[in-house]
């Protein structure tokens, strides 16, 4: 019996499964995985395969004889932020929506005055203090127009409005953060600060906003647009006297879908979700715009996933967009020369990764059974970049898959890359006191010790070195609801192209890959399917479980 190995480098990780083979089958030494290292088929990610089989090799006293591995593509992920279509608002304009740091609280209408300047008439004013001023030095001209029966509302560039707002002495609504020039071309500034724990009640309500500023009949419509930006905010600014409202169209690129041409992204993301794999020709994102061609494309609208479930809304006019591409410009590369230069030994390059991962998958107690008594069994490979979805004839590669997931996450919660890997896997909590956790379903964990600091009143995961803090403003039935839609519209979503694009209906599914141990991606997975099906996880060879699918099917595939 030859020792050979199968190597699968991944868009993420890479696998190496190393077994003794001959004519009749073959017997597991021993599995590992390890990140991979840059681009999936660069030079990088080459070397840190050989380190990972060297490593193995150690760990269990054998040398490797032969190996195999199948092309490698890579896919393009991303995230992007297209500019929101702007509301006709005529002379109504949003300058600030739900500040973090707003001090006071009330609802305030005037002229806006710089403070330093001269004082003029008698009607109330919203006092604006330019960057720099410093709070302390704004406060005795505050007091002053205050104490005249002014003092409508204060708005400041700098980062003050709680230290302010404590200070004053008096119920006055404080915004930070403002752009000053915004707000001194208006002719009136309407303020809210909401109280504690309390909604907005006059920026949203359109005919107090409409009496507060003394809009005609005619403009009664844009009160209206106007006060749909600020449901859900604790404070806002609105001016009246704003530059015209440019109609022209935002630069939010676009996909080219099939022989429809050109789409913007709203109608091209509808159109990707509904159709089949390879649909999307080539697709251009801001800031760059720069065009790039694909085989295929798949997107996720992270607006539409929150407004979804209705998290909260915030002060951004911004609309994300997740993507991954499997671009014309990276096409399938064979590595088999460069690992065998490397390795020193014969490195075959003669199946799929698609044939490979079903291969493997059939190595599941009960999978050939159930593809034997079908004969429609489909397997799901859930990869870091792409989907494949293969059954006995047939097999499809779609763009998309685990590090989209990451991406995107990271993107809804306001954290890095590094993070989303942990907290994109399942329950969050949040640190209520020092030794509270509140979990997603309203239940409370106790801990042991005390949580460091910087996780108090903060939703956490627990991470590879302890708790891990991720968001301050989501609850945690709100990013509950948040991830799990998300899994559904990105993984569940996909798979179902997939499948559309197979033209099959299975009444058996068996999913692999790295991201199928997420057990609400398995759910995410059977909502996209009929009902009725039987969808199981990948157990490969009855002993590796659903990771190692690719690798182990190389050996049965190309090494008999």
């Amino acid at each position: 019996m030859r020792v050979a190995a199968g190597i699968d480098v991944g868009n993420a990780t890479t696998e190496v499964v190393l077994a003794r083979v001959d004519g009749e089958g073959l017997e597991v030494i021993g599995a590992g995985r390890a990140p991979t290292r840059r681009a999936k088929g660069s030079p990088e990610s080459l070397d840190g395969a050989v380190d990972l089989l060297r490593r193995l090799e150690r760990q269990h006293g054998v040398r490797v004889q032969v190996a195999a591995v199948a092309p490698l593509r890579p896919v393009s992920t991303l995230t992007a932020t297209l500019p929101e279509p702007q509301d006709a608002t005529g002379r109504l304009l949003v300058v600030a929506a739900g500040a973090s740091t707003a001090g006071g609280h009330g609802f305030g209408v005037g002229r806006p005055h710089r403070l330093g300047d001269v004082l003029e008439g008698n009607d109330p004013v919203v006092a604006v203090v330019p960057a720099g001023v410093g709070y302390l030095a704004a406060l005795a001209s505050l007091r002053g127009i205050m104490t005249a029966g002014r003092l409508a509302a204060v708005l400041l560039a700098d980062d003050e409005a709680v230290l302010v707002g404590n200070r004053l002495g008096a119920e006055v609504p404080v915004v930070d953060e403002v752009d000053v020039g915004a707000v001194m071309t208006a002719e009136l500034v309407a303020v809210e600060v909401a109280a504690s724990g309390e909604p907005l009640r006059a920026l949203t309500d359109p005919l107090r906003l409409v009496a507060a500023l003394g809009l005609p009949e005619d403009e009664r419509a844009d009160a209206a647009r106007v006060v749909i930006r600020l449901h859900d905010c604790s404070n806002g600014v609105v001016t009246l006297g704003a530059p015209a409202w440019d109609s022209a169209p935002a630069d939010n690129g676009w996909v080219e879908i099939g022989d429809a041409g050109r789409l913007a992204f709203p109608g091209a993301h509808e159109a990707i979700v509904k159709g089949r794999v390879g649909l999307a020709k080539a697709y251009a994102v801001p800031p760059s715009t720069t065009p790039h061609a694909v085989d295929d494309l798949w997107t996720v609208d992270l607006s539409t996933v929150a407004d979804t479930v209705l998290t909260r809304a915030g002060g951004a006019r911004s609309r994300a967009v997740g993507l991954a591409a499997l671009r014309t410009d990276a096409p399938y590369t064979d590595p088999s020369d460069a690992l065998s230069g490397l390795l020193g030994i014969p490195v075959s390059a003669t199946t799929t990764e698609a044939a490979a991962s079903r291969a493997g998958a059939l190595s599941t107690p009960g999978a050939a059974g159930s593809a034997g008594a079908a004969g429609d069994m489909v397997v799901i490979d859930l990869g870091a970049g792409t989907i494949d979805a293969v059954s006995g004839g047939s097999a499809v590669v779609a763009a998309g898959g685990g590090e989209l997931l990451t991406a995107s996450v990271a993107a809804l919660a306001g954290t890095t890359g590094a993070a989303a890997e942990w907290v994109k896997r399942g329950p969050a909590y949040r640190v209520e006191a020092p030794q509270i956790l509140l979990a997603e379903d309203g239940s409370r964990d106790f801990l042991d010790r005390p949580a460091p600091p910087e996780t108090i009143g903060s939703l956490v995961v627990r991470g590879p070195a302890g708790l891990l803090p991720f968001n301050r403003v989501l609850a945690p039935g709100e990013w509950r609801a948040l991830r799990l839609r998300l899994k559904v519209e990105l993984i569940g979503g996909n798979v179902a192209r997939a499948l559309r694009s197979l033209d099959l209906s299975p009444s058996t599914v068996v999913v692999v890959g790295g991201p199928a141990g997420d057990d609400e991606v398995l759910s995410a997975v059977s909502r996209a399917l009929p009902d009725g099906t039987a969808v199981g996880r990948g157990d490969i060879g009855g002993a590796l479980g659903c990771r190692y699918a690719v690798a182990y099917g190389l050996l049965v595939v190309s090494l008999p």
